[in-house]
């Protein structure tokens, strides 16, 4: 999560006067620029080679992003997913998991190539230790120097207008 908070801000709404909408609109385009960065670099690199590979495509269309509090001078931006498998891959995990009954297809034997056969697994524990592949927060990292950017040519904005 990105959060900023603007020294003064009081001061300078007194300084603008009725410019609270300036000071709104500045911090909702920064924040939603910010939030749209985030979720380009998250999808076009992090989950597609530099971090994890795809595989389905599931995890990169649930990246989304969201922007609270437009229109006033608390905005937040969040950019993230709901899947559950998520979190493991960006925080790491080690333990043990439950696996449920499946069909396995099989093509070969000992070493060598047999027609395709479907055996049934049994549901059993397995130990599973998942490195830390985080996505999202080193996106967030990456995006550093254009968060300061993007908040000092908001406090422009704001200040002068432009």
């Amino acid at each position: 999560m990105i959060t900023g908070r603007l020294i003064g801000a009081e001061e300078l709404k007194k300084f603008l006067g009725e410019g609270k909408e300036r000071v709104a609109t500045g911090l909702t385009r920064a924040v939603t620029r910010l939030t749209m960065m985030l979720l380009r670099d998250v999808k076009e690199n992090k989950l597609t080679g530099q971090v994890l590979k795809v595989q389905s495509g599931r995890l990169k269309r649930s990246i989304n992003q969201r922007v609270d509090g437009a229109g006033t001078d608390k905005v937040s931006g969040t950019v993230g997913t709901n899947l559950v498998y998520a979190r493991p891959h960006e925080m790491g995990f080690s333990g043990i998991v439950n696996v449920k009954e499946h069909l396995q297809t099989r093509t070969q034997a000992f070493g060598r190539p047999i027609s395709p056969i479907q055996v049934s697994i049994k549901a059993h524990k397995m130990k599973m230790n998942l490195p830390e592949r985080s996505f999202l927060r080193s996106a967030l990292a990456d995006l550093e120097p254009k968060v300061d950017e993007e908040l000092r040519n908001a406090a422009n904005y704001i200040a002068k207008g432009e």
